[in-house]
């Protein structure tokens, strides 16, 4: 500020103490002034104020824009200040627009704000809208408004809720020597573990729109269910005392042929090659053959080598050298075991 304005402040703070109380006499006040600052006119601000079509001048003791529009005829209600110009000392150019109403949406009711060219965010606390840390607003609080139209405020609320879910079991297969193989069992049973989820829901205006988990604890654990496969392979006791390993065994009719020749598997028919349905025992298998108790009668260590029209399914003919020893064995329930 300048001398002249320093001056003129001066003479208006002076003006506003002593005018406002009671006459004061021109020499009382001419000498009051003389004892300050040398002796000028008190300025008056010229205003202005335009709003683009209508024109209109302004005087104040004051340098306040505002205060010049509240004394217009436009009046400060209705019209709002877009710029205010100092063209020289004490004199200014204002221009106003009209003010004009923009709706806001909000907890479900419109609010109708009168107000000029100003920001979402300072338009909507003129309102007296308050704002949460999530709520959405469109426009952007940094979006000027300069024409009538509308700011929608979108609620956001949150709510997290916690619930609990199965943790599937796993299952693990063990052997154990403890078993035959082809035998198994449940060692451990298996359980399902628990676990807590948070979930957080989003609501928009009260209204769910997502629903994203957030959280997670495990509050018990599964337990493993364990089967038990055998790996011990059976033995059956042969008539020499000795112990043999077989990987099957059948119960079948067996009968008995003699007379020599070749066999299905071109080997020469004798003591211990027998015949089988190859679909029950492939041929060439090995095996321990036995009464059904295991002790009436043996027949022993056997290959499966020869077939024949008659042996269909758990039936097999064993070699016997005589045919007083086959009309002596007959028909009879047998043992099979297909060794290792």
């Amino acid at each position: 500020m300048n001398l002249h304005k320093s001056i003129k402040a001066s003479h208006r703070t002076f003006a506003k103490k002593h005018l406002k109380r009671r006459a004061v006499p021109l020499a009382a006040l001419a000498v009051a002034t003389c004892m300050t600052v040398p002796v000028l006119a008190v300025g008056v601000d010229i205003y202005e104020i335009s709003d683009g079509v209508t024109t209109e001048r302004v005087s104040l003791f004051q340098e306040d824009a505002q205060a010049a529009l509240a004394k217009s005829s436009f009046g400060a209600e209705e019209y709002t200040i877009l710029s205010v110009v100092e063209t020289s000392d004490d004199e200014f150019t204002v221009t106003i627009k009209e003010k004009y109403d923009v709706s806001i949406v909000a907890d479900g009711s419109t609010t109708v704000c009168h107000t000029g060219d100003n920001t979402v965010e300072n338009i909507l606390r003129q309102a007296g809208v308050k704002l949460g840390e999530e709520d959405i607003v469109e426009p952007s609080l940094d979006t000027t408004v300069t024409e009538p139209g509308q700011i929608k405020v979108t609620r956001v609320t949150k709510e997290q809720k916690t619930q609990t879910q199965a943790i599937p079991f796993t299952t693990e297969t063990r052997t154990t020597s403890e078993l035959y193989v082809g035998d198994s069992r449940v060692a451990q049973e298996g359980v399902n573990g628990v676990e807590e989820i948070t979930m957080e829901y989003t609501y928009y205006d009260g209204e769910q729109v997502s629903c994203t988990q957030v959280g997670s604890q495990v509050v018990t654990q599964p337990v493993t269910k364990i089967i038990e496969n055998g790996s011990k392979q059976p033995t059956v006791q042969t008539s020499g005392g000795s112990s043999v390993t077989y990987s099957k065994v059948l119960t079948v009719e067996a009968t008995a042929y003699s007379g020599g020749g070749k066999t299905a598997s071109g080997t020469s028919a004798r003591v211990g090659a027998i015949a089988v349905d190859p679909r029950v025992i492939p041929l060439g298998s090995r095996l321990y053959i036995t009464s059904a108790d295991g002790t009436s009668w043996v027949y022993g260590y056997a290959v499966a080598e020869d077939t024949g029209g008659a042996i269909k399914g758990n039936r097999i003919d064993l070699y016997y050298n005589s045919e007083a020893q086959c009309n002596s064995f007959g028909r009879r329930t047998a043992k099979v075991y297909i060794l290792n």
